[in-house]
């Protein structure tokens, strides 16, 4: 069984280098745009690339690192690149995605498939976030929201039209 990442990319590269260290997956796909791939993300302390900063951390994670490009501001491109991210899981992956990087067209988009992919297969939904004193958590938020869109379907056929 592989331990599998999905991710998105914008400009700062933190919330994949920590789900990285954390979860020490084998695999790291990374959904991203080449201009994601190309920042500096000198505002948060990097002086490289996000793509040397990534794969540095896969390489000390010992994860394999693939990269699937889009336009991180268009749904539709970033629905085909994480479909093309699908299309590499195998029925016995463990999954975990992250929805905390990326623009949030990305957020939306993969956070989305989180909530229908969690209703096929056992998944962990991730948020990576870092409190005002610096510390890091990785929120598993699987749970909470699979609560929440069960309450929510059970509200929405009832609505008036």
């Amino acid at each position: 069984m592989r331990k599998v990442a999905i991710l998105t990319l914008g400009f700062h590269p933190r919330p994949l280098e920590h789900v990285m260290h954390e979860k020490k997956p084998d695999v790291c796909y990374v959904v991203t745009s080449e201009n994601g791939l190309k920042h500096v993300a000198e505002e948060h302390g990097y002086n490289e690339t996000n793509l040397v900063v990534l794969t540095a951390a896969a390489k000390k994670s010992k994860c394999k690192l693939q990269i699937f490009k889009c336009d991180a501001f268009d749904p539709e491109s970033i629905g085909d690149s994480i479909g093309k991210v699908l299309e590499q899981l195998k029925p016995d992956d463990q999954v975990m995605i992250n929805y905390s990087g990326g623009t949030q067209a990305m957020s939306l988009v993969l956070g989305s498939v989180a909530i229908v992919l969690s209703r096929i297969m056992e998944i962990q939904i991730l948020y990576s976030t870092r409190s005002p004193g610096g510390k890091e958590k990785l929120l598993d938020h699987s749970k909470k929201l699979s609560e929440l869109f069960h309450k929510l379907y059970e509200i929405v056929p009832s609505m008036p039209r």
